[in-house]
């Protein structure tokens, strides 16, 4: 049985041994890997008996996970400073990095030969066999967010001062993107033409990377604690307190342009993600509530559910089909996505 048009549809739950604080999709959605807050590193099978098992563990907490896009290696890092690097097909940890700083930010680039993982001020890069290329220092603060620039060796880094693109090609490049404040959030649109962030002031801080002119919109009375692009790139979705907006950037840019403002949520929102291939926006908040959001015609959420816990985690499989929701009790659910 699938979900009907536009709803979500609860088909599981798997109950883990640490309560998650990343996850992340193989290529196929036949798997997650997922990052426990105590520690734990565990393996999700979300066939047709969901369960999950523990592959290893983190010193201190586990704080990241990375899934290749079109591929069998994931990575994990942790308070402990070590980034592993895994096999889905026989999945034994292979440290490929250790430091005293943690590493809370992980990623792989689209083509899945680059692994970046974020260490304080420190921007470590590996190749996809484990080796390490880089270690990128000089950043004006602690990194608070990375982001793969599409389909390329490009990747922009973001803090305290604004954001910085290093250009890994064969000559590795850097070029500074500043900003008044602290960046919180970082991400490109579909093109990659424009890098958004997300201030402690509230602020939705933009660069075109062709030309390096800065804009800005203004909407929000707190920091941003979440951000995310629809695959298009005609929409980007900002959350502060209770704040969710949508920003429309279907014309030249979203300056000018009303806002859209989501506004069904009673406490701080907690996480929100567009599923892939749709303008279709899922959100939670400390009010238990995971609401599913048509954006271009948003008066009302399209869908509702009410969770058991806080919700830590949203992520949609890369398909689209299935949305993995992660909770403060120690538990994943997982929906089927009409």
């Amino acid at each position: 049985m699938t979900a009907p048009a536009g709803v979500l549809r609860l088909r599981a739950r798997i109950e883990l041994a640490d309560f998650p604080v990343d996850a992340a999709w193989s290529a196929d959605g036949g798997a997650l890997v997922i990052a426990g807050g105590e520690g734990a590193v565990l393996l999700a099978d979300t066939g047709a008996a969901p369960a999950a098992r523990q592959i290893g563990a983190h010193r201190g907490g586990a704080l990241a996970v990375a899934w290749q896009r079109a591929g069998r290696l994931f990575a994990s890092s942790g308070q402990d400073g070590t980034v592993l690097l895994w096999d889905a097909r026989a999945p034994a940890p292979r440290p490929i990095h250790e430091g005293k700083a943690w590493c809370d930010r992980l990623g792989f680039a689209d083509h899945g030969r680059l692994l970046a993982a974020a260490a304080g001020r420190v921007l470590h890069v590996f190749d996809a066999a484990g080796a390490t290329l880089h270690a990128l220092a000089g950043h004006t603060g602690v990194i608070a967010a990375l982001a793969w620039r599409p389909k390329s060796s490009e990747i922009a880094v973001a803090g305290n001062g604004g954001a910085r693109l290093h250009r890994l090609e064969a000559e590795p490049a850097v070029r500074d993107y500043p900003a008044a404040g602290a960046c919180l959030t970082a991400g490109w649109n579909a093109d990659g033409r424009l890098l958004a962030a997300g201030m402690q002031d509230g602020r939705v801080q933009l660069w075109n990377v062709a030309t390096g002119q800065p804009s800005q919109l203004t909407g929000h009375g707190g920091r941003i604690i979440a951000a995310d692009w629809s695959t298009n790139g005609r929409y980007l979705a900002t959350a502060a307190g209770e704040e969710l907006i949508a920003w429309d950037f279907s014309a030249r840019g979203a300056q000018g342009i009303e806002p859209i403002a989501l506004g069904a949520h009673s406490e701080r929102l907690s996480a929100l993600a567009f599923r892939p291939g749709t303008s279709m926006l899922v959100s939670a908040a400390r009010d238990r509530r995971l609401l599913l959001w048509r954006v271009a015609s948003a008066a009302q959420p399209a869908d509702a559910h009410l969770l058991r816990e806080d919700c830590t985690l949203l992520r949609f499989s890369r398909d689209g089909r299935q949305l993995a929701v992660g909770d403060a009790a120690g538990g994943l659910s997982l929906y089927e996505c009409g």
